[in-house]
Order: C-alpha cells, then structure tokens, then sequence
C-alpha cells in the first residue's frame, strides 16, 4: 500500500535529521484546518456553494514543518488537504530561506504576496471573516509560484517598510482551469511592499507573467504566450479592537480575455470573544468593448454584502457564522452557469440569465495546533 505524501514528507524531514545529527528541537510541526457547511438559495450559487448543502466547500486541513538547518537557514513546508479537491494532499509552499544581515532570501515554492492575507491563505483561524472576498481573492486562482524572493526591511523612523521583489514561474492548476488542462505560467516578475505605520498597514502588490505553450487543440492559440499584469493596493487599520480592511486590484489580460477590477472591504469590531462584522465585494469587467461580440458572455458585474460574526468560544478555535447576499447585477455575474439557453431554429443560443441574485448560509469551525 503507498504511504501518503505526509508520512513520505514526515519520514524525508526525520531522516534529514538523524543523519546530519540534528537535534529534534530543529523541527517544529504545526498545524490548521477548518471544517465548514454551507449552502445558496440557487443551482447557480457563490463561493462553490449552490442549493444543496455542502461540506467540503471550505474544509481542509493543513500542516506546517519548520526546519532550522541552522541559526540562519530554515526549510518550510506546507501540506494541504482541501475538501474542494476531494481532500487530496498538496504541497502548497516548501521553500528554504537564509537570513542575512539586512534581509531574507528564500528559494522554492512560496505564495504570491497579493493580498493583505495571502501569506495564510488557508488558515481560516488568521483571518476575522469566514473566508476571503471572492470579488478579489479567489478571482486570481494562481496562489502560488517557484522561484526566488527577498524580504528587505527598511526602517523609516518609526514605520517599516517591507519590500518583496520575486521573480520565477507559476502554474494553473489543471483542478483550478477552466481549459481542462494546467497552463504553466512564465516570466513571473513582480514587486510587494508593506508599510507598517502604528496599527496601520498600507501595501502595493505588482506582477506580470506570460502563459506558456498550451496543448488546447484549435484554441491553443487563444491561450498560449498571452501576457498577464497584475495591480493590487490595501490598507489595514486593526488596534485590537477595531478592524477595517480594503484592497482593490486590477488585472489586465492580452488578447481575447477579459480585464477585470475590484474592491473589497470589511469592518469588525471585538467585542470580548465575539468580533461581529460587515464586509462587501465588487468586480466587473472593464474592456468589454475591446473584445470580440460574445454577447452576455462579453463582460459581467457582481457586488456582495455580508454579515457575520466571528466567536473565538476555545483557545486556538473559533466558530464564525456567515450569511451573504449577492447581486449578478443583470449581467451572469462571471458565472457561466448562469446562462439561459433556448433552442431557436435548431440552434441552440443564450437568451438571458437564469437568476438574478443569490444568498449563501455557511458556518465554519476554525482551528490552530
């Protein structure tokens, strides 16, 4: 019987230690996970959820390995086992970094850093609302890359200001593609910077890419060497007590795709163990005149408002309550599902869009160890 990726990564990690005589106390094992449910008013939906009731949606548990080689260098690697893709373990960040005087460099598989909470992506535990914006995190479904980064810190009087230079290749996930088949990212290359001011953060985020050959038969030439640029700017205030968060992002995509803009936000505020909060998402497509007469499918608008409440009931726990409501804003809402189809003279053509809105109930347990 195969062993699993985490025994083979536990057993690689524990082998690595023994014959470089490494004490135990190198090797720090943590861990994260949530488990969820949810369900949406429609066969349409939001957030993966349509009217049945799902559990896998936002489920998954994860586990870290910190390894320090020695008072410089540390190895990291994350290992994933998400319910949207049946629970099946993945990698999603191994990387070594080196401290130098001055800053970091590390090497391997790390997150993109587009987001305020792109770094922790799948820890639902790190952030206050029960998932993030899907008018702007889960527009970019390619959350990671391999390659190289620094982490400059740079002190100007009392405020610190990050920057992260990368550079290297990505991937869309054959899971994650609307093609059917993963597209390889090149010439990834791209800048981050966090300014850290008092309880605020303020942070810039540029990339660009270019997809790869890609084997899509007739459309190949639709999806391959297209170049991809990529803008993002947020601002956090959080001092204890009161958290507000908004990040906006534009992405401009060449040829035949669309090019799209967004803004999310949310406030919270803590009270003792509950931090009860409202948040809200918007995208649209922006250069619908400039492509090809696709008719509804040329461009789409969403807009998103939520409420929930977040209740940290044990240590390291936390139970959150979401309900959210979505406008399509007469358009598919960027959801292909939402076409109507009719058969006129043998053809079969869309007509209009099947729902106008939605709602979405979901509940998830966060937790750390």
């Amino acid at each position: 019987m195969k062993r699993s990726i985490a025994a083979i990564l536990v057993s690689t990690v524990l082998v690595s230690g023994f014959v470089n005589a490494a004490s135990m106390d190198d090797l720090r094992i943590s861990g994260f996970g949530s488990v969820g449910v949810g369900i949406a008013s429609n066969d349409v939906g939001y957030a993966g959820y349509i009217d049945e009731v799902d559990f896998k949606q936002d489920s998954l548990v994860g586990l870290q390995f910190d390894f320090n080689i020695n008072d410089k260098a540390k190895v990291t690697t994350q290992l994933v086992a998400n319910g949207r893709y049946d629970f099946e373990p993945a990698i999603e960040v191994a990387y070594l970094s080196y401290d130098f005087d001055g800053f970091t460099a590390r090497g391997g598989k790390m997150r993109t850093p587009f987001f305020m909470y792109s770094d922790y992506l799948d820890v639902g535990y790190a952030y206050p609302m029960l998932r993030p914006s899907q008018e702007i995190y889960e527009h970019l479904i390619v959350s990671s890359y391999t390659g190289v980064d620094l982490l400059i810190p740079v002190e100007i009087g009392d405020t610190t200001l990050q920057l992260q230079p990368f550079v290297g290749v990505s991937q869309l996930e054959e899971r994650d593609s609307s093609f059917g088949t993963k597209v390889d990212i090149k010439d990834v290359l791209g800048i981050s910077a966090h300014w850290y001011v008092g309880d605020w953060i303020v942070r810039y985020s540029y990339a660009q890419g270019k997809t790869d050959d890609v084997d899509f038969g007739d459309l190949s030439g639709y999806v391959s060497n297209k170049k991809a640029d990529f803008t993002s700017l947020g601002m956090q205030y959080n001092n204890g007590r009161m958290l507000f968060n908004l990040e906006a992002m534009q992405t401009q995509l060449e040829d035949g795709y669309p090019d799209v803009e967004g803004v999310s936000g949310i406030l919270g505020y803590q009270v003792g163990n509950f931090m009860p909060y409202f948040s809200t998402g918007w995208i649209q497509t922006t250069d619908d005149e400039e492509r090809s007469n696709l008719g509804m499918l040329q461009g789409y608008e969403r807009i998103s408002y939520s409420i929930g409440n977040r209740w940290d009931f044990a240590s390291n726990m936390a139970l959150k309550l979401d309900v959210t409501y979505v406008d399509y804003q007469d358009t598919i809402g960027g959801f292909d599902s939402n076409i109507e189809y009719k058969n006129i003279g043998g053809n079969v053509v869309p007509v209009g869009t099947r729902h106008d809105d939605t709602l979405v109930y979901s509940v998830s347990v966060d937790f750390v160890f």
